[in-house]
């Protein structure tokens, strides 16, 4: 469930796309150079050679035991970060000036699929002999007939990144962070929000934050994003006493020491957490001594890991809400062209019923979007060739996806 179906689903992702459009070895050797790819090809490669290496160095010291975990956890990276963040990249009918773009793409994930079939090989024997068996014949016909026969891959150094992976590690916490809170808090992924205030004192974090500020917002499905290097307006800062620590250096003392811990203030443990040693009452306290908590301001909520807080704005607006319901549209109505079998390439006529105002404010209002997503020739309000009634939380429609004849 959470390796080999995946792992599967990004072998059956890059073979419908390529069968859609054709592509072949010809056509994979025109991208461009791995330097010359979008930022998220540099940052796979880079991960899977950082793999290659580390797999390498643990079975030659025959640490097999720490072998597995890396493999598997990189099926996470390519399946859930990946592919889900290029999807758009490898559509068949996108225009001329994208090609680079979309042969960058192919050529990134075909060289994922193949590098990481031969290193999972040992663990995995059966299901990467099937991906290898479906992809390097047809590329490399004088290659080595399985993949139990090629040689096991040495790492690539010159395509390693380690600042780009470190920046990518960031911003995927930050969106870790912010899917827990909507979680928490039970809102939809689906639900545009106003905003999210993300707070780190960390240079490099902030640089990581601003360079890939339209990742970020997009994951978070956000329309502003606002980094700040101090929590002042969005959280109230609170300290107490790590025992742990204070315990050792103090005796019996440490009462007192938790009592004016207790006291300081917000600028005194922002003071702390910039590395600072301050006074607390007779006593001189670090970072280290102290146990922070964060108390949300109203209208948001807050979530922290290390040095990051990430604070999501709740407040909905009409119009983000109705945004919202034209998101689960499009998302219903996909769920219903894969559960007619159709192909990525097949355009749809769309038909529905709703007596809720916001979703007969949705459609007027985002048609061509939701056309667009789901290859709709034809969107109209159609009740007497209705099929299916489907929930969308605050309201409900009924839908009938069609195949549009020709098509």
């Amino acid at each position: 469930r959470t390796v080999l179906l995946p792992l599967w689903n990004a072998y059956s992702f890059f073979t419908t796309y390529a069968d859609a459009d054709s592509i072949t070895a010809s056509d994979i050797a025109t991208a461009p150079r791995l330097e010359d790819r979008p930022e998220m090809d540099r940052w796979i490669i880079s991960v899977l050679q950082s793999l290659v290496a580390s797999v390498n160095d643990e079975m030659e010291a025959y640490r097999l035991f720490s072998v597995v975990p890396p493999i598997m956890g990189f099926v996470t990276d390519l399946t859930n970060w990946y592919i889900r963040n290029s999807r758009r990249r490898f559509w068949a009918h996108r225009g001329a000036e994208d090609n680079d773009d979309k042969m960058a793409a192919f050529a990134t994930l075909y060289e994922v699929l193949t590098t990481f079939s031969l290193v999972a090989a040992p663990v995995l024997p059966f299901v990467t002999e099937e991906i290898y068996q479906g992809l390097v014949p047809q590329m490399s016909p004088d290659g080595p007939a399985s993949v139990h026969h090629a040689d096991y891959p040495i790492a690539d150094t010159r395509a390693i990144d380690v600042e780009l992976e470190l920046s990518m590690d960031t911003v995927r916490t930050i969106v870790n962070l912010g899917r827990g809170l909507r979680k928490r808090e039970d809102l939809r992924v689906r639900q545009p929000l106003p905003s999210v205030t993300i707070v780190t004192r960390s240079a490099a974090e902030q640089s990581a934050i601003e360079s890939h500020k339209d990742l970020i917002t997009e994951e978070l499905n956000v329309k502003v994003l606002n980094v700040h290097a101090d929590e002042a307006g969005m959280v109230d800062l609170s300290a107490k006493a790590n025992f742990k620590v204070l315990g050792p250096r103090f005796g019996p003392e440490t009462k007192s020491v938790a009592n004016e811990v207790a006291l300081l203030s917000h600028d005194e443990i922002s003071s702390l957490m910039d590395g600072e040693t301050i006074q607390a009452g007779d006593f001189a306290v670090t970072a280290e001594d102290v146990v922070v908590n964060r108390s949300p301001r109203a209208g948001t909520v807050v979530a922290s890991e290390g040095s990051l807080s990430v604070a999501l704005d709740c407040a909905v607006t009409d119009e983000l809400r109705i945004e919202g319901i034209a998101r689960e549209l499009i998302n219903r109505i996909q769920g219903l062209r894969r559960d007619l079998g159709l192909s990525v390439t097949d355009r749809v006529i769309v038909g529905w019923s709703s007596e809720d105002a916001i979703v007969r404010a949705a459609f007027d209002e985002h048609t061509d979007q939701i056309a667009a997503e789901v290859l709709a020739t034809e969107i109209s309000e159609s009740p007497s060739e209705i099929s299916e009634r489907i929930d969308l939380g605050p309201a409900s429609v009924t839908l009938d996806v069609k195949r549009a004849t020709g098509a």
